[in-house]
């Protein structure tokens, strides 16, 4: 693609189904040891259903689609990420499938607006976030 309009929309691409092994991977890089993202007993003793996935492993698969996205228009070259507001909708549970995907709005000859959600099997929406491109 080379063109962008406005709500031009960006297909839902798979990034995932979150695993135990993810979780601990995710622990390990981030340092993030949380015992609610591990261990189903300390997570249900903190009231949870279950075991949740880290919000920055979901925040960071929107993230990773939206540099996939942006490098697929050559008319984004002059443009740059100078805004990302990110907000964590609902919890991401083990077996969770992740995809991710969204739209374009364009605001202005200057700016441009990528708002991504990252959405479960079910169609709920966990993470939302919304990158402003500027000139």
């Amino acid at each position: 693609m080379t063109e962008i309009s406005s709500e031009d929309f960006i297909p839902f691409k798979v990034a995932g189904t979150i695993t135990l092994e993810w979780l601990k991977e995710f622990a390990r890089v981030s340092g993030d040891y949380n015992p609610i993202h591990q261990d189903e007993a300390v997570a249900k003793a903190m009231g949870l259903p279950g075991v949740i996935a880290h919000g920055m492993l979901i925040s960071s698969l929107v993230h990773s689609r939206a540099c996939e996205v942006i490098a697929d228009y050559r008319n984004l070259r002059c443009f740059h990420v100078s805004v990302s507001q990110t907000r964590f909708r609902a919890m991401t549970f083990l077996g969770d499938e992740i995809s991710v995907g969204g739209q374009w709005q364009v605001t202005g000859s200057n700016e441009i607006r990528l708002e991504l959600q990252a959405r479960n099997q079910k169609g709920e929406t966990n993470v939302t976030t919304a990158f402003t491109l500027v000139r």
